[in-house]
């Protein structure tokens, strides 16, 4: 494996991580408000497609680079999500998901 898909797959874990903590962290408030429901669905979307960008990019797909362009849109609109709030999970995510749109964007590059 290349050093750079060696780094893609260490941001999309990292980022699926932080977002599957922001999600369960924020399960609690959930019925708060709309704003909070949006963060939370993304932060499991993003999770979930981080883990699929991982497998294609692991498995060298032929379509990998359909899937990262995808996960680096919705890094991007969960990173902004998150910047709403002032916690701790919300800024660990924050920063999560902006190394993984970066990863995802310069992945093949």
């Amino acid at each position: 494996m290349l050093p750079r898909q060696q780094h893609v797959l260490n941001a999309l874990a990292s980022c699926a991580a932080a977002c599957d903590n922001c999600a369960a962290l924020g399960l609690p408030t959930l019925a708060s408000t709309p704003t909070q429901l949006r963060s939370l669905q993304l932060s499991r979307d993003c999770a979930d497609l981080c883990r699929l960008a991982a497998a294609f990019v692991a498995r060298e797909a032929e379509h990998a680079v359909h899937i990262l362009r995808e996960c680096a849109e919705l890094c991007r609109a969960c990173a902004n999500e998150c910047t709403q709030f002032a916690t701790d999970h919300h800024r660990v995510c924050t920063e999560a998901c902006r190394r993984g749109e970066d990863a995802c964007r310069t992945a093949f590059v």
